[in-house]
């Protein structure tokens, strides 16, 4: 099973996620990440296509051994979720992958054989172990989206800093990750960035100590 989610704040840094359960167990070696790259704005639907399309074109490059085609698909949201997603089945020509989605509020699980949703007991073993799945795509998605937020803030905080250009921003992106870890980071720490040196390591401290 794969379960597809997406996270993002009001259309920024829109990340997806792909998660696989075997047997009902997480098998985190077979994850995937999503860098959404073609949709404008907060468009979960549009989303959820671009990120289905990537999967799917993995199967029709071959690529099935690293990529196993999964016995069913699961989308984090509701009937229009669904829809834009099988879109992108019909568009690939895929019929022999079920797909439903899981809809967090009620709990509703929808298909593509009734517009009706089916609302399972909160005891069923199926519907915890969607759950979980559920769950687990959002907590993926979420760690992602806040990596990359926080890395992009990063390099705006930065651009502030005369003599900081990209190449810097990159290198002290990949040393230390977060603006916490460089405002906390000693100015010998900042010095042996590639391409930092003394001189600049003490203007960046100097930045930051504005900033407190």
């Amino acid at each position: 099973m794969e379960c597809y989610d997406i996270s993002n704040i009001s259309g920024v840094d829109k990340v997806g996620s792909m998660v696989v359960f075997i047997d009902g167990e997480a098998d985190r070696n077979s994850y995937r990440r999503f860098k959404i790259k073609t949709v404008e704005g907060a468009n979960d639907y549009a989303s959820h296509q671009e990120m289905m399309r990537r999967r799917l074109a993995k199967l029709a490059s071959g690529e099935e051994e690293r990529f196993p085609k999964p016995d069913l698909i699961v989308i984090d949201g509701g009937k229009g979720q669904l829809s834009a997603v099988k879109e992108i089945f019909d568009e690939a020509g895929v019929k022999d992958i079920e797909l439903i989605a899981l809809a967090e509020r009620e709990e509703e699980v929808f298909t593509l054989f009734s517009n009706e949703s089916i609302r399972l007991d909160r005891r069923d073993y199926a519907l915890k172990v969607l759950q979980r799945l559920r769950d687990e795509a959002h907590r993926f998605a979420i760690t992602y989206f806040r990596k990359l937020h926080s890395k992009r803030n990063l390099a705006s905080v930065l651009q502030e800093i005369e003599g900081i250009g990209k190449k810097k921003q990159k290198a002290l992106m990949d040393k230390f990750g977060t603006i916490d870890k460089i405002m906390k980071a000693k100015e010998e720490e900042l010095s042996q960035t590639e391409g930092i040196g003394a001189e600049l390591a003490k203007k960046i401290k100097a930045h930051f100590k504005e900033k407190l």
